[in-house]
């Protein structure tokens, strides 16, 4: 660990976050509580010494994660250095949990796994679409807010602290993918899957806080062979993923397609033992969360519904997590107390008392109160109802024989006595199957406007339809001038010559080119033939506010190591190119190619159609002679434009359009 010289409570940074409290540390870095003086407000900051060797990346990856405005990642504020000390200003999680103390305990519920992670990947997609990763992913990135929102702290800034962000896109985008997929394997087990990915390109990461999980030959242990309840399509994406070989998503947008639908709220249940979560209204009265006794392997499910049921009776039976976890690495965590109704009610009776109730009561009372837990709180109000109906008549059968049940040889409780005294309660119908914001039924005056509408619409297309039908048959067009032939004879022998009067010819101007489809593409690059790829579509998707961008370099000539880079383009069909309109965000030397080479890192037999000097906005660059039939269409920008940070240059192309 790298002790933070100058920080330390009371301290200022900037002349205005006033340190308060340390809540974790990293090898290079320190998370603070503080108060920001200017705008009163509490903020975190993330301190690290301005003379390392990380600080640099770390800044610069800090003010391009606040330019992504994204409700689910966690915000950066302000960035600066002061006395020696870099620092990071990101919002307050206040009563924020990471992912890595709700696994304390064991998995969450399928659903709530899916919610988190799913949300996760949607906000690094979006991240990944401006040239931002993680590339740190773990437990502790992920929280879950009061409210059940989801945040990703650490975009960019993680891995540049932890000099990680050594990756081209692709790759990049592939270990986030994986990182999110190792999340959802913890969410499910409780457990951290310690494995390098795609032969060791992506590495196994370093400990966080959770119980490893099984190794076996190429890979972990499936999750539902450690755990019961797994989906079938999160149990095999994390098969294919964690497995031997190089398969599973390539990108958080593919693996949100891939789990996609999730729920939209909060799950209710811990996913473990099916209680019921403390309500967000009493965290007034905080205390660790319960855990159950543990039982034998060879008992029973009556035996273990009367275990669960007895330890709640008698004593938890257990120890209470407090805050252990992932190291520090919360800025202020609730833990809730999943109460244990069920079980409570089904003994309270007899514990009162100091009584034992016999066997045959005891173990119904027990299975129904472990039931009641198991299946959860609407649907276990008719085991709860059975255990208080064991209860009254023990009671009723203590009065009778005066206290001595040791005669007693049992009776059985059926389920419709249960059921005659169980609270109506009523069970909510499933969700739908075609997405989780199904419309309701139109009512009777919006059914009356939409068949209007549709009414006008086909009288409209008949009017139309009929007059076309008329028209067939007559000339639009203006008749052509005729042409007069006069033939003159004379009283001699000797013919006249013919005068013919012909129509002046009529001259037009050629339709101008029309666009040629580009129907795919790929980056160009003659070092090392991949310059983000995943985005090249962006240059023709019509979306002027999207871009294709290349990596960082340190100068504007690619640091002298290569001529330059762009993208090949492919083309509907083979093409006599006239013009290639291109729309650039900044200044760049740009050149056009054609040729019919997929080749990405030569430029042997392409033809040349035009270059740009300082080329900036939407530039014209037209054919300057007769060129060949070509396939493919290459823009190759030779001085890339200044980026976002001082000394980082990269080429960026908005869209291309070819005539």
């Amino acid at each position: 660990m790298t002790h933070v010289q100058g920080v330390g409570p009371g301290s200022v940074l900037g002349g205005r976050y006033a340190v308060t409290l340390r809540t974790s540390e990293g090898a290079h870095h320190e998370r603070w509580r503080a108060n920001d003086h200017t705008l009163e407000r509490e903020v975190v900051l993330v301190c690290f010494p301005a003379a390392a060797s990380v600080a640099a990346a770390a800044l610069d990856a800090a003010r391009r994660a606040a330019g992504i405005e994204d409700p689910r990642l966690v915000r950066v504020l302000d960035v600066g250095t002061d006395q020696g000390v870099g620092f990071i200003v990101e919002e307050p999680l206040t009563g924020a949990v990471p992912l890595s103390h709700l696994l304390q305990s064991g998995g969450l519920a399928a659903d709530e796994v899916r919610r988190l992670t799913g949300e996760a990947a949607t906000a690094l997609d979006k991240a990944t679409h401006r040239g931002l990763h993680h590339l740190a992913l773990s437990p502790s990135s992920v929280l879950r807010m009061p409210d059940g929102a989801v945040k990703v702290r650490g975009l960019a800034t993680e891995a540049a602290l932890t000099d990680a962000d050594r990756l081209s896109d692709e790759r990049a985008s592939r270990a986030d993918a994986v990182g999110l997929v190792k999340i959802a394997y913890a969410g499910l087990t409780g457990r951290w899957p310690m494995v390098a990915v795609d032969d060791g390109l992506i590495p196994a990461g370093s400990p966080v806080g959770l119980e490893p999980a099984p190794t076996i030959v190429g890979g972990v242990a499936a999750p539902s062979e450690i755990a019961v309840g797994v989906p079938n399509d999160l149990d095999l994406i994390c098969r294919m993923t964690l497995g031997s070989g190089r398969r599973g998503p390539v990108s958080p947008g593919d693996l949100a397609l891939q789990i996609a639908p999730w729920p939209a709220e909060m799950a209710t249940s811990d996913g473990a033992t099916g209680m019921r979560l403390r309500a967000r209204d009493d965290r007034e009265s905080l205390e660790p969360t319960r855990v159950m006794p543990s039982i034998g392997a060879g008992v029973g499910a009556a035996g273990i519904a009367g275990a669960a049921a007895a330890g709640a009776a008698g004593g938890d039976g257990g120890s209470g997590v407090g805050g252990a976890g992932d190291g520090g690495q919360h800025d202020t965590v609730f833990f809730d107390r999943v109460s244990d109704e069920g079980a409570d009610r089904s003994v309270t009776t007899t514990q009162a008392s100091g009584e034992r109730l016999p066997g045959g009561i005891a173990a119904a009372g027990a299975a129904a109160a472990g039931v009641a837990g198991a299946i959860g709180d609407r649907v276990g109000s008719f085991a709860r109802a059975a255990a208080d109906k064991a209860a009254a008549r023990a009671a009723e059968r203590r009065a009778s024989r005066d206290g001595d049940l040791d005669d007693f040889d049992g009776e059985d409780i059926g389920l419709v006595d249960a059921l005659d005294e169980a609270p109506t309660t009523r069970l909510e119908p499933p969700v739908p199957v075609f997405g989780r914001d199904a419309p309701e039924a139109p009512s009777g005056t919006q059914s009356r406007i939409a068949l209007a509408i549709v009414g006008v619409l086909v009288i409209v297309a008949l009017v139309i339809g009929v007059s076309n039908v008329m028209k067939i048959g007559q000339h639009d067009g203006s008749a052509a001038p005729a042409v007069t032939v006069t033939k003159t004879r004379t009283p001699s022998s000797t013919a006249a010559p013919t005068q013919t009067t012909q129509a002046p010819p009529t001259t037009t101007e050629a339709p101008p080119a029309a666009p040629v489809s580009v129907v795919g593409g790929k980056s160009f690059d003659p070092e090392d033939g991949n310059e983000a790829d995943q985005n090249v579509k962006l240059t023709y998707d019509g979306d002027l506010s999207t871009e294709w961008r290349s990596r960082w370099y340190g100068s504007a000539t690619f640091n002298g190591k290569k001529d330059g880079v762009g993208v090949l383009l492919d083309l509907s069909a083979p093409t006599v190119v006239k013009e290639v309109e291109l729309v650039l965000g900044a200044e760049q030397d740009v050149t056009v190619y054609v040729t019919d080479s997929g080749s990405t890192d030569s430029l042997d037999g392409a033809q040349e159609v035009g270059s740009k000097k300082g080329a900036q906005g939407t530039v014209v660059i037209k054919a300057g002679g007769d060129l060949k039939p070509a396939s493919k269409v290459l823009v190759f920008v030779t001085k890339a434009a200044p980026a976002e940070a001082a000394n980082h240059y990269r080429a960026q192309i908005s869209e291309v359009t070819v005539r």
